[in-house]
């Protein structure tokens, strides 16, 4: 009997049989230096550029603290009886209110009779005038109480010293050890008695600077990395969820309640926190916009086009030449985006002009129920254009730059794939979440061990108070260092003017570092969604992974050229004697059967 042919399988390629694990090699091309480089690059110029527009804006203008937050909380139940601004003004208010009390407790615009002009403390609060003088108060109160304190404690230790009692009479031994027990319980209160009047100063200060209000930036750059931290946060906990119809919001230092889930964060994070800025801040989001815009391009399409060969044939490309095609592709890079949204502004605005025939007396209602199948039409295409941008916008700048094209090509190829597989799109698009979620507390992790061992071997070796009379650590003032919040600010208040600028000096490389994590979610961002997109296009369109849109500079034709014009005589046409085909008939097909 013939032996039965066996088939042994050797191994298995899980990238062919499941292709959805090509996702997780996106940790490996996001770790790339040369893209943590551009990604960095791209966080401190929209960082920088966000807080020069802050440091211009208007005092009046700006947000008031945690306002983007108290937003989102009445956002999600679905509104207020009273317009936003409404409530901002009274936020704003209360902010004014606090500041004039402020201004009374310091005896500001007191006279000798102890009557309080608040007019004119109004008027500050309106202005946001007068800090410096508030500080200066506070520091000179400040310096008395200290010195009362510590001339408390002197006055103890020379009556524990003393044998005779306040009237001259001799002390007994009992009034002699009570003495000197009094001395040691002020002894061991003293630092934390200073350090109560150093902090009491130093919260009223910044209760106080509360009135100049919050950086419109600033305010939106901590409510979307609240929301980054939560969507990271709730993946781990398999939370998706939770709070999606009665979400609770961090408002600033305080949380209101649980952590949003996932999907709940998502939307704060793409739709939320935007729209606060645009309908609350529209004059700014526009120049922010634009700003952001920009810098994605020229970075953003930098690192795609690292990714996209990297991906593709396993190469690394120079951060020149990346940023060679992102310039060269700017425009398309640019108006990828907005070029959908501008359709649905024009067909919006053509069903509005349709709109005005109801004004037509008589006639008018009549022709809008007639006609009213096209503005049904209309808004059936900007729904299309709409979920189309939506689900296909994070394959843009990956189509410009795996295929070279222009932004119609990437609006094309990214609606087209988005409908032809929806569930596969939206499937890839979850794994590249919960995969992106772990590499990010990875990450995090990393870089906040990284800072607390920095932290705590520096502090080691600066054995130093602020100054000599105060018992308060220096170390721990020119880096507050905090597990639950990575930005801080100087203690002014308490630091002289040389450990300010020391402690300033290093918080610009403690923010390099944390801007590391930032730099690292972008650049998983585009590698991930890179990915995707190759994956999708194998999907849709049948084209292999490796099949990547490469430039060749002129060398490289010279080089290519070269093995050419050495070729043997064999490769030649055969008939030799044959002219050279010139004009339309170099172009002609061959004839049929040839």
């Amino acid at each position: 009997m013939a032996d039965e042919s066996q088939t042994t399988i050797r191994g298995i390629n899980w990238r062919e049989t499941f292709p959805f694990t090509q996702v997780f090699r996106a940790f490996r091309v996001a770790i790339h230096p040369t893209k943590l480089i551009l990604a960095l690059a791209a966080l401190l110029s929209v960082y920088m550029g966000g807080r020069v527009l802050d440091a211009l804006w208007p005092i009046g203008s700006r947000a008031v603290p945690g306002e983007a937050s108290h937003f989102a909380e009445i956002w999600i139940r679905g509104g207020s009886a009273s317009p936003f601004s409404d409530v901002i003004k009274a936020d704003r208010q209360e902010l004014e209110d606090k500041y004039v009390a402020t201004l009374k407790q310091l005896n500001f615009y007191v006279d000798k009779d102890g009557k309080f002009d608040e007019g004119k403390a109004k008027a500050d609060a309106k202005a946001a005038a007068r800090l410096g003088d508030i500080k200066n108060e506070l520091l000179k109160r400040r310096s008395e109480k200290v010195q009362a304190i510590q001339k408390k404690l002197d006055d103890k230790l020379k009556a524990s010293q003393s044998d005779k009692n306040p009237d001259n009479t001799e002390k007994t031994a009992d009034q002699k050890k009570e003495a000197k027990e009094d001395y040691e319980t002020a002894k061991n209160a003293n630092p934390d008695d200073i350090r109560k009047e150093y902090a009491k100063a130093t919260d009223t200060y910044a209760r106080a600077r509360q009135i100049k209000g919050e950086g419109i930036f600033a305010e939106f750059f901590d409510f979307e990395v609240n929301q980054v931290n939560h969507v990271a946060n709730a993946v781990l906990a398999n939370d998706w969820l939770g709070g999606f119809m009665n979400n609770p919001i961090t408002r600033g230092d305080k949380e209101t309640g649980p952590q949003p889930g996932v999907f709940a964060s998502l939307r704060n994070l793409v739709v939320v926190g935007p729209w606060w800025l645009v309908s609350q801040h529209t004059t700014y989001f526009i120049l922010f916009g634009i700003l952001f815009s920009l810098v994605a391009a020229v970075f953003g399409g930098a690192i795609s086009r690292i990714a996209a060969v990297h991906v593709a044939r396993d190469e690394k490309i120079s951060v020149s030449s990346a940023l060679k095609f992102s310039t060269g592709k700017f425009l398309s890079f640019v108006f990828a985006p907005i070029i959908p949204l501008l359709i649905v502004l024009v067909v919006g605005l053509v069903v509005a002009l349709g709109g005005l025939l109801g004004n037509i007396p008589w006639i008018g209602p009549v022709l809008m129920g007639l006609f009213f199948f096209l503005a049904l039409a209309a808004g059936f295409v900007m729904t299309l254009v709409l979920l189309g941008t939506g689900g296909g916008f994070n394959l843009m700048y990956p189509t410009i730059a795996v295929e070279g094209s222009d932004s119609f090509d990437a609006i094309s190829r990214s609606f087209s794939y988005v409908y032809a597989r929806p569930w596969r799109m939206l499937f890839y698009s979850l794994v590249a979440i919960i995969y992106g979620a772990l590499c990010y507390m990875f990450v995090r992790f990393f870089i906040a061990i990284m800072l607390m061992l920095t932290h705590s071997f520096v502090g080691w070796g600066m054995m130093k108070n602020v100054d000599g009379s105060t018992p308060i650590d220096l170390w721990s003032k020119m880096w507050p260092l905090s597990p639950a919040r990575v930005s801080y600010e100087l203690d002014t208040m308490t630091l002289h003017s040389d450990q300010v600028l020391g402690g300033f000096l290093i918080s610009i490389w403690v923010y390099i570092a944390i801007g590391l994590l930032g730099a690292f979610a972008i650049s998983f961002y585009f590698s991930a969604n890179t990915i995707i997109y190759y994956l999708m296009r194998r999907e849709v369109d049948a084209t292999e992974l490796d099949d990547v849109y490469l430039e060749q500079s002129d060398e490289d034709f010279a080089d290519a050229a070269a093995p050419s014009a050495a070729a043997p005589a064999a490769t030649a046409p055969a008939a030799t004697d044959a002219p050279p085909a010139t004009g339309d008939a170099a172009q002609a097909p061959p004839p049929a059967g040839t």
